[in-house]
């Protein structure tokens, strides 16, 4: 008759014990986890920062202006290149209305 609640209570005690030992490894794997994850996230982080210094570099306006220029073949923009608007818009008016000046 003894007999019955010591065993209840040893067979208790073994399962308390074997959740609390595997609680244990599943923290701690996950803990392990947790550091490869920050880990990476540093790492994507120094990733971006020299992204965004090289990004910062290829977008220098002398640079762009060299590529511009002996590249594409353009030209620098000079004053006679720009016109008024207004003179566009009366251009296209007369070319609409079939006038030739």
């Amino acid at each position: 008759m003894i007999r019955y609640p010591y065993s209840l209570i040893f067979l208790v005690i073994l399962f308390v014990g074997i959740s609390l030992y595997q609680v244990k490894h599943f923290i701690t794997k996950k803990e392990i986890e947790l550091t490869q994850i920050e880990n990476n996230i540093k790492i994507a982080q120094s990733d971006i920062n020299i992204l965004k210094a090289e990004l910062s570099y290829l977008k220098r306006p002398d640079r762009i202006e060299k590529i511009a220029v002996n590249s594409l073949g353009l030209r620098q923009v000079l004053p006679t290149d720009i016109w008024n608007l207004k003179d566009l818009v009366d251009a296209t008016v007369t070319l609409s209305n079939g006038d030739n000046k």
